[in-house]
């Protein structure tokens, strides 16, 4: 049962993350019953993909990641192009979230009268997670269950905090124009399925235990957004230098939101609760989208996740992220957009293509029967 709850606890901080925060800035331009919309259309088109690419996966051996689920499935072409749009997709999460993270603990350490440069507090931010990524998914369940529990119990403080602000004719303003990259972002924002092959791992193959876990963890983030972003939209402005459409443009977008939500409470204790807020949901992002994609390199580059290997695997996650932000940092939401462009070929498109190709082909049957032999005669 805990390590069900850790696995969800995952999903949600791969979900509510740092995406969490720039949700009602990149809607800022639409009405809200538009934004609603966008988001009960993500959650169904994601969770349909989520569905492929878990039956998918349990039709391969344990530790098969998207390399040798494309593969077996579609061929070597779709290999190579998954290659691709996955390490695009990956190191555009890596970047958004280390950009987040640079910022948060540059804002800590400055609280404290320590003054670093961007460029060193993005290096620390990767070291720190790394080390919490090199000794794998059970120490990264470990700091995620107790990050996850902070984060929910502040999450929802903060909207307590800030609803007795909400003028809900604010909700009204913006366009009812739907713009695709806006609905790219909110896509991005349940790409929970990359973790999915690690999860299967972590709970041994157990189909109704991940479905459970799946269902669970994916519509607990749906609500949550949907509240988010009434109350962020329904209390600040939407114009102006200091409004929702301002922060979009800034390379402190989320200090810039933790400033506004505490000018507007007038709780002291919100602003320290937003800073926890604010570095928990860039941590837990960062923490579930280096596991995924150290285990995608694992699979791709057929190496196994012990000594050496695994630090080279550790350092392969970090390093270009590190050096994209480092160049940009201003890079928070941009990354963002691609993330969720590249979502739609991994997470939606991809597995229902192995999985409409793996039912034609039999793979279901076929392997699913050879794992079922292996487990009896263990």
């Amino acid at each position: 049962m805990l390590k069900q709850l850790g696995a969800m606890y995952i999903i949600l901080g791969t979900c509510i993350a740092a995406g969490l925060l720039g949700l009602p800035i990149v809607t800022a331009q639409g009405n809200y019953t538009l934004t609603f919309l966008m988001v009960i259309t993500a959650w169904l088109l994601m969770s349909a993909g989520a569905w492929c690419l878990l039956k998918v996966n349990l039709w391969l051996p344990p530790e098969s990641n998207l390399i040798s689920m494309s593969e077996a499935t579609l061929g070597k072409t779709v290999k190579a192009i998954t290659w691709v749009v996955y390490l695009l997709l990956l190191y555009s999460l890596i970047c958004a979230y280390l950009a987040a993270t640079g910022d948060v603990l540059n804002a800590l350490l400055a609280a404290v009268h320590i003054h670093i440069s961007r460029s060193l507090s993005t290096l620390l931010s990767a070291f720190l997670i790394g080390m919490i990524v090199y000794h794998g998914i059970r120490s990264v369940d470990l700091v995620n269950r107790v990050l996850m529990s902070v984060k929910l119990f502040i999450c929802i403080a903060i909207i307590a905090f800030v609803a007795p602000h909400v003028e809900l004719q604010r909700l009204a303003v913006g366009n009812m124009i739907w713009h695709g990259n806006v609905w790219l972002v909110i896509i991005c924002a349940f790409g929970y399925a990359i973790i999915l092959p690690s999860i299967r791992v972590y709970l041994n193959s157990n189909e109704k235990q991940l479905s459970r876990v799946v269902l669970i963890g994916s519509l607990i983030p749906m609500v949550i957004y949907l509240l988010w972003i009434a109350v962020i939209q329904g209390a600040l402005s939407r114009e102006g230098s200091t409004g929702l459409a301002a922060m979009s443009g800034s390379e402190n977008t989320n200090s810039m939101l933790m400033m506004q939500l505490v000018a507007i409470s007038h709780h002291t204790i919100l602003q320290s609760m937003s800073v926890i807020f604010i570095s928990i949901c860039s941590i837990t992002g960062l923490l579930g989208v280096s596991l995924c994609l150290t285990d995608f390199l694992a699979d791709g580059l057929k190496k196994q996740k012990q000594g050496r290997n695994k630090l080279l695997l550790v350092c392969l996650t970090f390093a270009p992220g590190v050096l994209i932000i480092l160049l940009n940092p201003a890079f928070f939401i941009g990354a963002l957009a691609y993330a969720g462009l590249f979502c739609l070929y991994i997470l939606v498109g991809l597995p229902i293509a192995m999985y409409v190709a793996g039912r034609v082909k039999g793979l279901s049957k076929d392997v699913s029967t050879s794992i079922e032999g292996a487990d009896s005669s263990a």
